[in-house]
């Protein structure tokens, strides 16, 4: 057991120094310049100390049976405010603070329960630092094999432990991670020994989370020739003796809890009379409570392509897209629907909601108001006005819903609709995740179309199964050559795309008008359109009655591939970082001129796809004709807006967009006196309201928008 060491900070008015007052801390087992997050701890109470012109004292915990007595002694040396670390000590409050109404505690690593009104606990995210770490070694490990050197086996530890190997195995599904808990924060030789074991059994990156025992685990691994992670606090600084210590240089990074921060806010907050008790200060990546720390030496050995993964991840951690499947015991979770479901992003799924509820009403207004003012200049009572305006809305709207879903019918043309709008909207969507403004989807969509009717015709006498993939793949390879075009003009001379793929647009569609009106034109057909398509290179009807052909499955496929793609797969990631920023892209080592290249011709072949469904899947078709896609090229710009650019978001947006269209024509024959026009009004409000979401936000007093910044590590785009 250890006296207090006593410190007065003697910088305010000598008449202030009886009434100054006092904190105190006690350490976990360890000291408090023994470079765990003990000293972390003592560091930012010190700091808050000198700033509030507080007294502070501390005990240093020699065995974990001290732990209780070294607390009592705070409480006899008059400490108004006690600072305890590490999980046991935290117990030690949990019990003895209901005895001590008038000292306030404060508790690392523990959230005492019940909640006390003189605890404020400081806890964190272990699991994010750790799967941080965890990926970081599943993205630098040559053996696939990965070990653990943890200290013992306590909630904060094993979270650790857990979020490590979690991470380790989303960034490497091939790796094996290896570990066992030392039983110890203070058995250095444990550790070494531990730690050598691993590398003998063919581990390559080390991570120690164990304090001392942790410390002398990397040391010993790093000295070996093996990669290592630190824990707690930068283990350069500490461990590796700012860079001098052998092995210094095989330190990838450090898994950080800014454990003196949250002190230091803590003390500083109490000196203040903010004091918050029966409450738990979270530190987690989204507030820089955990990171990783510089790479220092190993600075190297650390690819651009690696960092820029981390920093992905990190930003996924931070927006809660990422979850680490830790839970708070240390616990392994399984993702279910339910967790799926509560990490939605709801609050821009509210808005997107409310901006079509907004249009909706809006175009009822136009209604009741236009009929309003016909009638009254006609001279009609107000009382018939008011009743004929409203029965006209109900009118409107209710043709509008019954044309789109109110019976199989309706609900089978609103797909048949929305099958070109889901392909060309993915188009659209793929281009904004790589930061480009595909505006020439209508083109790409004629030229699909156009390659994919030529060998729809020209072609005779092969099975259904070669000549309908034949026509597919030419119309995805015509809009595919049609995209890249303007993508390469980009890469090469910096033309922007948006004036490329509008120009492309008019020579897209003149070509093909030209082509069906001459050249193409089927001499018997009286209509300006090409031959008809053999019915080998038709899409199967999958409901006849109906008309819904097979398109519709290849949409709905089109979707999860374009998702595995852009978020599961090298070449996606590289578009969503190049979208993101080109410049960090440019620096990570990716080509941005290869992947503006690559975005448009894969959207360009999307889109070619979209254009398929009128010529090879409607019965009423079956043939390319002049001006044959009504927009759906321009229309898919307002899907993609609506799906925010998502591959999931993309069929609900389509249908709404497709209902819409479906249904217009009956709501024009139940309320006559309404233009058809009215759709694309109720289209245009809500474009409005997605792009220019504040005006959603303010209407209906929703809280602005988050910046998604990426929260990573000091140094490394934090």
């Amino acid at each position: 057991m250890q006296r207090p060491n006593n410190h007065s900070i003697n910088d305010g008015p000598a008449d202030q120094s009886d009434v100054r007052l006092r904190v105190g801390l006690v350490t976990d087992v360890g000291t408090v310049n023994d470079g765990t997050f003990n000293q972390y701890a003592f560091a930012g109470m010190v700091r808050a100390a000198q700033e509030s012109n507080l007294e502070y004292t501390y005990i240093e915990t020699a065995r974990p049976e001290d732990g209780e007595v070294n607390v009592l002694m705070l409480i006899e040396e008059q400490c108004q405010l006690i600072i305890t670390v590490g999980h046991g000590l935290g117990k030690v409050v949990e019990r003895l603070a209901p005895d001590y109404p008038h000292v306030c505690f404060i508790t690392v690593d523990l959230a005492t329960y019940p909640p006390l009104s003189n605890v404020t606990n400081l806890v964190f995210a272990e699991d994010e630092a750790g799967f941080l770490a965890g990926a970081l070694a599943g993205y630098t490990t040559r053996s696939n094999i990965v070990g653990v050197v943890a200290g013992e086996q306590i909630p904060p530890v094993m979270r650790f432990f857990r979020g490590f190997a979690h991470g380790a195995r989303y960034a490497n599904r091939q790796v094996k991670v290896l570990g066992e808990y030392a039983g110890s924060f203070n058995d250095p030789l444990k550790g070494q020994s531990a730690a050598l074991a691993l590398v003998e059994r063919g581990a390559d990156v080390i991570f120690g989370a164990g304090g001392r025992t942790g410390s002398a685990a990397i040391r010993s691994a790093a000295e070996a020739g093996a990669w290592v992670i630190g824990v707690d606090q930068d283990e350069w600084v500490t461990t590796f003796e700012n860079g001098q210590a052998p092995g210094a240089e095989r330190l990838l990074s450090s898994a950080i809890k800014r454990v003196d921060l949250a002190v230091y806010t803590a003390v500083r907050d109490w000196a203040r009379g903010e004091f918050r008790g029966k409450s738990a200060h979270l530190g987690n990546v989204r507030n820089e409570g955990v990171a990783l720390a510089p790479p220092h030496a190993a600075q190297e050995a650390i690819s651009r392509d690696i960092r820029a993964r981390l920093e992905s991840i990190a930003a996924q951690l931070r927006d809660g897209t990422l979850q680490t499947r830790v839970g708070p015991a240390g616990e392994d979770r399984v993702e279910t629907i339910w967790d799926r479901l509560r990490t939605w992003n709801w609050r821009e799924a509210t808005v997107l909601v409310l901006a079509v509820f907004t249009a909706l009403v809006i175009g009822a207004v136009i209604i009741w108001a236009t009929r309003v003012a016909e009638l009254r200049g006609a001279g009609q009572p107000w009382e018939q006005v008011i009743q004929e305006a409203n029965s006209l809305v109900v009118s409107a709207y209710g043709g509008l819903f019954e044309g789109a879903v109110g019976s199989p019918r309706a609900l089978a043309g609103s797909l048949i609709y929305c099958t070109p709008y889901v392909l060309a909207g993915l188009a659209v969507a793929l281009g904004f995740q790589c930061g480009l403004f595909n505006i020439g989807v209508e083109g790409q969509l004629y030229m699909g179309a156009l390659c994919a009717t030529i060998v729809g015709f020209s072609l005779t006498g092969l099975p259904i199964y070669v000549h309908l993939p034949l026509a597919v793949a030419a119309g995805a390879l015509g809009g595919a050559a049609w995209g890249a075009i303007p993508g390469a003009l980009k890469a090469i001379t910096g033309a922007h795309e948006v004036i490329n793929t509008i120009m492309m647009n008019y020579i897209a569609v003149k070509t093909v008008d030209y082509l069906v009106k001459n050249p193409l034109k089927d001499p018997t057909a009286t209509l300006e359109r090409t031959p008809f398509v053999a019915e080998s290179a038709r899409f199967p009807l999958l409901i006849p009655d109906l008309s819904v052909h097979s398109a519709v499955l290849i949409a709905l496929a089109a979707i999860g591939v374009v998702w595995y793609f852009l978020f599961k797969t090298t070449w996606g990631f590289e578009i969503r970082t190049v979208g993101a920023n080109p410049s960090a892209a440019r620096y990570a080592g990716m080509s941005v001129k290869r992947n503006f290249v690559m975005a448009m011709a894969i959207s360009g072949a999307l889109a070619g796809l979209g254009g398929l469904d009128v010529v090879l899947g409607r019965p009423s078709e079956y043939a390319l004709k002049a001006a044959f896609s009504s927009g759906f090229g321009f229309d898919s710009i307002a899907v993609a807006m609506l799906a925010k650019s998502h591959p999931f978001g993309i069929f609900p947006a389509a249908f709404l967009w497709g209902a819409l269209r479906n249904g217009a024509g009956l709501m024009q024959v139940r309320a006559q006196a309404i233009s058809i026009d009215l759709v694309n009004i109720i289209q245009g409000l809500v474009i409005v309201f997605i792009a220019a979401d504040q005006i959603i936000r303010w209407l209906y007093r929703l809280r602005a928008r988050e910046e998604k910044a990426v929260v990573f590590t000091r140094g490394w785009g934090g």
